[in-house]
């Protein structure tokens, strides 16, 4: 499903009118009336249900009076409150104004015909609240009168259903201007926006409806819309076809570079990743011990072992040698940091020509010279977490994290497939940008990372580009998660490893 920004929608609403002849007026009939329709659908008899219905000056509230007007077909108890000036109103929310007094509607005005005080005792009343306060146009820090009534609503509601999105919450980036609703249910119409999907945003919706409100299948699917969410259809087209007569060879090798005597595990959590997802032959070159380690927990790996604490620049040609035949490289994963590992790095990275993932330290090796980037040969991926891209771009944390549009700004410039990981992860590659929305809190431990990274090239061994490989692999990865019980705990990161067929099982059936 395709994702729009602010912009974007709004490009789309004129196409609608100016190419198609479907007036604003139409559209804001059918947002409000799919704004019912899923209250019904989520709440079942709503006859005796009582409503209240906030809505602000702008479209937004438009749509909340076409609310107001269609649940007055299903019960007596709605009561519209305008929060701001109605000489304001646009032409077609002024007009549903008109026809909800016209036929009965009790609508008040905050500030005239009550006090905010009055306002919270109707909240703590009211069975469902409607907040159609704030559309997708606004901008920076929420104000009073708004921000008092948000408070309020948070407070003291007792069901919440945002229209389009949660009032305060930023449409673009998912970010909270200052105060924002926290909705049981948001109702969106066309198609997504980033704030559905990324955090806070995200979790400030609630449930999430995609309401068909007539604007046109062709404009929702254009492929000038180059961002959208990764669905389970989407990564069953993608999944490598497992034939019955076939060997190893058939489905790929994946040479994974990774591991010190400081970190022993990483190596070891990509390999047998890898593996899980399929691929027919796995070759580690590490560090010892981390050799006896890998083969004591799958014997099916074929180590190779230096026998220093990390990797030292005359390795280098050990690994070029084992990538001559190599379907997909892994290279970073606990490999530490270093001037020797440096080196290291940069001389198997130059002299490469497969599929690459880098993750972990090698990604903080490649922080060291970007420009190593324009000289790789083969395709690459980037799987940083925030820290990590961060590091990349010499930036803060915080100006980074869930940060599409620098993302893609990164991908543009290197000409690589960048996974920036996250409860919202988001796959950016040349083709556009892809927001993956599985996954639990188990996710939230050290090692887990590895294993993304050995699924991805797992996958890509298999004859799947790195585009799509990554896709697939960041969605199973979230569902292999989602797989495990809650009654047991939390997840160990080793126990993710068995929880990968399950979530394939699933994708594929």
């Amino acid at each position: 499903m395709k994702i729009v920004t602010a912009e974007e929608m709004r490009r789309i609403d004129r196409i609608c009118y100016e190419q198609f002849g479907i007036p604003p007026s139409m559209l804001m009939e059918r947002a409000g009336l799919s704004v019912v329709l899923a209250i019904e659908q989520d709440l079942g008899d709503i006859t005796n249900s009582s409503f209240l219905v906030l809505c602000g000056q702008g479209n937004n509230g438009g749509d909340g009076f076409v609310v107001a007007r269609d649940l007055l077909e299903y019960t007596d108890y709605v009561v519209t409150i305008l929060v701001g000036d109605e000489r304001k109103l646009s032409e077609e929310s002024s007009a549903n104004l008109a026809r909800l007094r016209a036929i009965g509607g009790d609508v008040r005005r905050l500030g005239t015909d009550l006090t905010t005080g009055e306002l919270a005792e109707l909240i703590k009343s009211a069975d469902v609240v409607v907040d159609a306060l704030l559309g997708v146009g606004i901008k920076g820090e929420i104000r009073d009168p708004i921000s008092e009534v948000i408070k309020l609503i948070n407070l003291y509601s007792k069901y919440v259903v945002s229209v389009d999105l949660p009032s305060g919450v930023e449409t673009d980036t998912g970010a909270v201007l200052g105060i924002a609703v926290k909705a049981d249910m948001t109702v969106t119409f066309g198609l997504p926006k980033p704030c559905h999907v990324l955090y806070p945003g995200r979790e400030l919706c609630g449930k999430l409806k995609v309401a068909s409100i007539g604007i046109p299948r062709f404009l929702r699917e254009s492929k000038q819309i180059t961002r959208q969410i990764i669905t389970k259809q989407m990564v069953k087209k993608i999944l490598p076809k497992r034939i019955r007569n076939s060997h190893k060879g058939s489905y790929g090798k994946v040479v994974v570079i990774a591991g010190s005597r400081t970190y022993l595990g990483a190596a070891i959590l990509t390999s047998i990743a890898a593996l899980r997802v399929g691929c027919g032959y796995l070759q580690l070159l590490t560090c010892s011990p981390i050799e006896t380690l890998a083969i004591t927990k799958e014997p099916g790996i074929v180590v190779r072992a230096v026998d220093h604490e990390h990797f030292m620049e005359q390795d280098a040609h050990i690994a070029l040698q084992m990538l001559q035949d190599a379907d997909a490289v892994v290279i970073g994963p606990g490999m530490t940091c270093n001037s020797d590992t440096v080196n290291f790095f940069k001389k198997v990275v130059l002299n490469l020509s497969k599929p690459v993932v880098i993750d972990a330290d090698g990604l903080n090796c490649l922080a060291q010279d970007l420009e190593i980037l324009h000289e790789i040969s083969g395709s690459a991926v980037l799987t940083p977490h925030p820290g990590e891209f961060a590091r990349l771009l010499g930036k803060n944390i915080s100006e980074v994290r869930y940060n599409y549009k620098l993302v893609e700004e990164f991908v543009s410039k290197y000409n690589v497939t960048l996974v920036l990981k996250g409860a919202t992860t988001i796959v950016s590659t040349s083709d556009g940008t892809f927001f993956n929305l599985t996954g639990s809190t188990s996710l939230s431990k050290a090692g887990t990372g590895d294993i993304l990274t050995g699924m991805i090239a797992g996958i890509v061994a298999q004859g799947i580009d790195v585009k799509d490989a990554s896709i697939c692999a960041v969605y199973l990865h979230g569902l292999a998660a989602e797989h495990y019980s809650s009654k047991e705990g939390t997840m160990l990161t080793s126990e993710l490893l068995d929880l990968i067929p399950s979530a394939i099982k699933e994708v594929e059936s």
